[in-house]
Formats: C-alpha cells, structure tokens, sequence
C-alpha cells in the first residue's frame, strides 16, 4: 500500500518528505521534513528567517496553522532607515523591492514547525532534520531549481559576502552540479533539535538576528512571537469544497470571489477557448477588486471574511503538499520574500525582506509593531466531489491566487490530472494590466487574448512570475497523484 505523496520546490525538499512518509512518518511529518530541506536548499526562497501559513488536515480536521511575521519594533521610538530599493527581472517583467536591515519582520517558521510537530508529528524532530543537517554540513548537489532560484536573485545576494557565501563564489552563481552546502545552519539546526524554538526566540540564535537587524528587530519581538491555530475559511466551488486561510491571509477572500464568478457560468472545457480565457480574466479582476484599503483592513476579522465567502456563492516562495496513507493532508507555504541581503552572524540563517514587498508591505498607520502582517500565501486543501482530498498552493506573491485558480479549474472542470493542470499556460490579472504567459501557446493564441485588456504584457520563457504550484491528491482506490511545477521553477514531487 503506498504511504502518501510529497511535492516541494526543489527535489530536495520533497525527497526529504518522501523519506519521512517512508520512515513511518505522517504527511505533518513530511511537511516538516520537507519545510526543513527547503530552509537549506533554496534559501532564496524559504528559510529559518522567514515565515509561513499552513493548512492541514489531521484526523478529519482542517485547521490552519499562522506563522507568518509580526511587524517589528517593540520598544522602540523614532523613525526607522530608509531601506535600498533593487530591480528583479522575473522573466520579461520587472519587479520593485527593498531590502537591508528596514525590511527585515520578525520570523516565524521555527515556531510554526516545532508547533505543527508538537501537536501532531509522529517521528521525533531529530529524525526529520537528519537529512538536512547531512546535508548542511557535508554538501548537496546543486539542482535546477536551486540554479533558477539563485541566479533570479543574485543581485539581493551579492549585496553582502555573509548571504553571498551561500549562493555564489568568487566565479558567479553556483553552477547545476556544483555543492552547495552551510555548515553554520547544520550547527544550528542541531541547536534547535536540542533546545527547541526558544532558542531562537529568547536566546543565542535570535540575538544573532538582532544583530544583523542593527537592533530593528528587537529581542522584545522575538520573545513575544507565537504560532497562532487559526480556523480555515469554507466555500465551495461546483461540489468541491475548498479550505483557505483566513487571517492573515489576502488571497483566500480574493481566490473565493473570483471562484464564485466561474460558478455562476457552466463548468470551464479541458482544453479551453478564446473566450474561456476571457472569463478566467474576468473572474480574476472580480477577486483584484476585492482589494481596496477596507479589505486590507478587516483580513484579520475572520468573522467578515466568513460572511464575505458566504455572500460571494451565486523574490519568493515555497509550496510543500503532502499526503498520507490516514488521509491526513498539510499544505504549507512559507516565504523570505526575496531576502533581505542579510544573515544572522554564524547562524547560517538568512532573513527575509517582508518589509520590502509591494504585495503585502503594510498602508501608513497600520505598522503597529506586534502586528501580524498581511500575506498572500494561500495553502489550499480541497474535498473534491467524490470524496477524495486534494493539497495544493502555489509561490509568486499576488500571482499565487491566479496560479491556484486556474490549476483548480483544469482540475475540477477539465479533469485533468494534477502534473497536466500544473503544466499548461496561464494568465495573471494586476491594476488592469493582463500577463499572459506565451509558453505553451502560439503567436496567433496569445493575440487573440490581447483585446481582454488595455494594456498586456506577454513573457514567452516558463519562469517565475507565473508561480509554482505543487500538488498531491488521493486518486481512486488507495493510490495518490502528484504535480509540481518543474518546467517554470524546477520543483519536484514523489509518490511513497
């Protein structure tokens, strides 16, 4: 009998998952495990120095865990630097951030995933980093997904040699066959198995992180940081049922308006038309106009956004999904944003640049230090129509509500399978721009789509910006489908 399904952002990550299922673990396990690998091998990405949400499904309850980042600050008075403003190219779209020591929020993963694990993990934490301190300390081998991440993000990394070490040398970037290693997150890591989180969060490892912040993330921050179980939001989608975070969330609200508009219509064709893109796009822009500064406000009221999915019937990221034998499910996303450029000194720990994202940076009067920030992670756990249960989310800041949407539609009204939905060309909707995505299409199929908006930007190369989805669901009988975007970002999943 198979033992669950793991799809993460690199093969790293999500053969460290697959191993866990193998081990005996369950997919809470497989989720840590690959949380873990993920916060070594794509660093770009996720880490130790960012923060998360998770939705998961543990003995026929769905729950969402929150570790995303609080506003930094406590205790602190007067204006805070002015941060350095850098330019990403993300394919043909070129994307503003800030970064250094003004971008840095306060961190969450370690205690989301020591929290996650407390309460539901089978296999002792020790077992679940082994493979990561392994490879920490005595080197990895460089994949695509590493390659792709590390050099979209070379210009962050190369602002100082401590994050620079981790990603490059004195050649460039570190090359596909190349190792990778830190020694320093190992040494860490082997910390956190012994002590647990609050020897990030009130001791040595967290002091190392004031530091590199310059005291703007102070260790009054840290200590009062915690992982907080939040219920999830429920609609539905034709006779699929769907779950989303709500608080802190910006893209559950979004994602359900936009799904609502899809619903009114007969279900979407497998292969779609013309015209179906255009109501994909126009569903997109329902759920875009959600967003106005009364929306920012109120997604921490869990009880507005509730009624607002009752009403609505009729840098950088990772996504890690998992599943097991129980029908157990977690999907986790966790982010740095694109990094800050800074890393706490002999910790190996890179920290994020939250602070500096467009997507989520929060409207003058709301950063009230201990705040939790807004986010647009959107781990999703679907119960699809006949029962069966499905893990997806995806990476790529606001792009991640129009990946998911449109994967969820090949899925639910095309019946596709999980790797086929992942793989075929999207569309991204932003202030009344259309992105299409030219892999996958022909000149004459991206003009035709061209008269759905003013003004359009096409990117022809697969890439980032249009996110990177992973997914495992249960499949008829015992078995389990995996997808996960390897052709954009390189991601990897593997069945157990």
């Amino acid at each position: 009998m198979p033992y669950g399904a793991c799809a993460s952002g690199d093969p790293h990550s999500a053969l460290a998952g697959r191993s866990a299922l193998l081990e005996g673990g369950n997919a809470v396990d497989a989720a840590v495990a690959a949380g873990l690998m993920g916060a070594f091998s794509l660093q770009t990405m996720t880490g130790l120095g960012g923060g998360g949400l998770m939705t998961l499904r543990v003995g026929g309850e769905v729950q969402v865990l929150d570790f995303f980042s609080n506003l930094p600050g406590r205790g602190r008075e007067g204006p805070r630097p002015e941060p350095d403003e850098i330019q990403v190219p993300f394919e043909d779209v070129l994307e503003r951030f800030h970064i250094g020591a003004p971008t840095v929020a306060v961190p969450g993963v370690v205690a989301g995933l020591w929290e996650v694990h407390r309460r539901y993990g089978r296999l002792p934490m020790k077992d679940l980093a082994f493979l990561t301190i392994e490879a920490a300390r005595n080197g990895a081998e460089m994949t695509d997904a590493q390659d792709r991440s590390f050099t979209l993000l070379q210009g962050i990394w190369r602002r100082t040699p401590e994050a620079w070490a981790i990603v490059g040398d004195e050649d460039g970037v570190l090359q596909v066959g190349q190792t990778i290693r830190n020694e320093d997150l190992a040494t860490t890591l082997e910390q956190l198995v012994e002590e647990g989180p609050r020897a990030f969060y009130d001791g040595d490892i967290g002091r190392r992180g004031v530091e590199a912040t310059d005291g703007l993330v102070a260790t009054a921050d840290l200590a009062r940081y915690e992982a907080v179980w939040r219920p999830p939001l429920e609609g539905t989608f034709r006779d699929a049922t769907l779950y989303m975070p709500g608080v802190p969330c910006l893209s559950g609200g979004m994602l359900f308006v936009a799904l609502a508009e899809l619903d009114m219509a007969p279900p979407l064709p497998r292969v779609f038309r013309t015209e179906d893109w255009g109501r994909i796009a126009l569903a997109l822009e329902c759920g875009e106009a959600l967003r106005t500064v009364e929306y920012e406000e109120r997604v921490f009221d869990q009880g507005w956004l509730e009624s607002l999915v009752a009403a609505s019937k009729s840098g950088n990221t990772l996504h890690c999904s998992t599943i097991d034998a129980d029908g157990n499910a977690v999907a986790y996303t966790s982010s740095m944003g694109e990094g800050s450029a800074l890393v706490a000194p002999g910790t190996g720990i890179a920290l994020n640049n939250f602070l500096g994202e467009p997507d989520i940076v929060p409207r003058e009067g709301t950063n009230v230090p201990g705040r939790r920030m807004m986010t647009s992670m959107c781990p999703t756990l679907v119960r699809l129509g006949d029962g069966r249960w499905m893990s997806l989310g995806s990476a790529g800041s606001d792009r991640i509500r129009s990946a998911i949407l449109q994967v969820l539609v090949r899925v639910i009204d095309g019946g596709r399978r999980l790797q086929e939905a992942i793989g075929r060309p999207r569309i991204h909707t932003r202030d009344g721009t259309l992105y299409i995505e030219g892999y996958g299409r022909t000149p004459e199929q991206v003009d035709a789509l061209r008269h759905f908006a003013k003004k359009v930007v096409t990117t022809w190369a697969p890439g980032f910006f249009f996110g990177g989805v992973q997914a495992v669901a249960q499949t008829d009988g015992s078995g389990f489908d995996v997808g996960a975007d390897s052709i954009r970002r390189g991601c990897a999943g593997y069945l157990a």
